[in-house]
């Protein structure tokens, strides 16, 4: 009864742990596509919804990046969260002078700088040297 319950428990660990990982990078790939869709003047008031982080998450899983010593790549989408969400509330508060297709550029620029970083650092670091990822795969 106790190993079947220490076996639950560490399959339980290691199931939140590739949650954790992957969660971020599926929001970032979700805040690509409603600022893309931005573009498009297509409704996206549902995607917002579902995507859009309270500065407390944001702060839950960067710790947690931390904690669980996930390595830089890691992070690149939680900046990516974190520089999208602030463009917004910079420009809802005090007001950026750029048009609606100039907000989008500028998303676009910071997601191809993020994209272009992720790479970077995963063809550098992660790929030849799997010592910076803790969580097995």
């Amino acid at each position: 009864m106790v190993k079947e319950d220490k076996l639950e428990n560490r399959i339980n660990h290691k199931i939140f742990l590739i949650i954790l990982k992957y969660i971020p990078h599926i929001i970032a790939f979700f805040y690509a596509i409603y600022n893309l869709l931005g573009i498009l003047n297509i409704d996206r008031i549902i995607l917002g919804h579902l995507i859009h982080m309270s500065v407390f998450s944001w702060i839950f899983l960067y710790l947690s990046s931390y904690i669980f010593r996930y390595c830089y790549v890691h992070r690149l989408p939680l900046y990516y969260i974190a520089a999208c969400d602030s463009i917004t509330l910079f420009d809802y508060y005090i007001g950026i002078p750029l048009s609606d297709i100039g907000m989008i550029e500028l998303h676009l620029v910071i997601l191809s700088i993020i994209i272009y970083g992720y790479s970077y650092y995963y063809l550098k670091y992660v790929k030849d040297n799997k010592k910076f990822t803790s969580v097995d795969n």
